[in-house]
């Protein structure tokens, strides 16, 4: 008898061992491990252009603001951490690229989803949707289209289509304008003094950006003409890993709780009071 309490003792003494390695086994899985890997170490890393990009980022004495920042401080918020911005990449595509090597957790950009771009990271819901559009050298314009319905003009466009190197417009433009001559630029700036001086025929990018020129540099409505493509729109998303599920359900959740995705005017209307601001300081 004896014999048989101590053996039922020492089987309750391994079952309860093992209840208690079973239980630490099951607290060490409760989060996913992309959730835990941010929270212990207690920062959000977030990839951004090392250039401003106003109204989404952009400095501001000394301060980085814009509709980006405080959507990557929200998912900051919604994880419990700080949020620490990485702005080391010189296009956007080195920021995806610092997504998809592990240097930043996600990246919050003015990055457009493209094909190529979601091969080899997750997208989030668009927070805003852009209308694509061209912007085009007004002379050469009137010489080129020679008359034609307008719509027709664009489908078929064929001319000089400056773009960004190595953004998401760059690799739309090869689809949307197979007949163009498609001329890559640094900056967006570049693009433009292309334009205005007929070095090309036309740029490509979504409409805030078409429409920024008009209030940055309102000159060249003289020189310049702008068209939206009403059927092709540009969804602003936040980039994660792809093997990061459950931190990409957390970005689209905070997504989903923000008012409403932006829209062109609504941009133009927060970059407009930016400027504002500016000029009375």
């Amino acid at each position: 008898m004896k014999m048989l309490k101590n053996c039922s003792s020492r089987a309750r003494a391994i079952l309860s061992a093992c209840f208690v390695i079973l239980a630490s086994q099951g607290a060490a899985q409760d989060g996913p491990p992309e959730i835990e890997a941010i929270t212990d170490r207690g920062h959000l890393i977030v990839a951004m252009t090392s250039f401003d990009n106003p109204p989404f980022y952009f400095v501001d004495h000394g301060h980085l603001e814009g509709i980006d920042v405080t959507l990557a401080e929200d998912i900051g918020q919604a994880l419990g951490v700080e949020v620490k911005f990485d702005r080391t990449a010189e296009t956007f595509n080195d920021v995806v690229e610092k997504v998809r090597r592990g240097e930043a957790d996600i990246a919050v950009s003015k990055i457009s989803r493209t094909n190529t771009r979601a091969r080899v990271v997750a997208f989030s819901r668009p927070y805003v949707r852009l209308h694509n559009a061209l912007m085009f050298n007004r002379l050469k314009f009137a010489q080129n289209s020679k008359g034609r319905d307008l719509g027709d003009y664009v489908r078929n466009f064929d001319g000089a289509l400056g773009v960004i190197e190595n953004s998401s417009f760059a690799t739309f433009a090869l689809r949307r304008f197979p007949k163009a001559t498609i001329i890559p630029f640094k900056t967006w700036e570049e693009v433009v003094e292309a334009t205005v001086s007929g070095t090309v025929d036309a740029a490509y990018r979504d409409e805030f950006e078409v429409r920024r020129i008009t209030v940055d540099r309102p000159d060249t409505s003289i020189s310049l003409r702008t068209v939206t493509i009403a059927d092709a729109r540009d969804a602003i998303s936040v980039v994660v890993r792809w093997d990061a599920p459950r931190l990409l359900a957390m970005v689209d959740q905070v997504i989903d709780d923000r008012p409403a995705e932006l829209t062109a005017d609504d941009v133009i209307a927060l970059y407009r009071s930016k400027m504002t601001s500016e000029a009375g300081h």
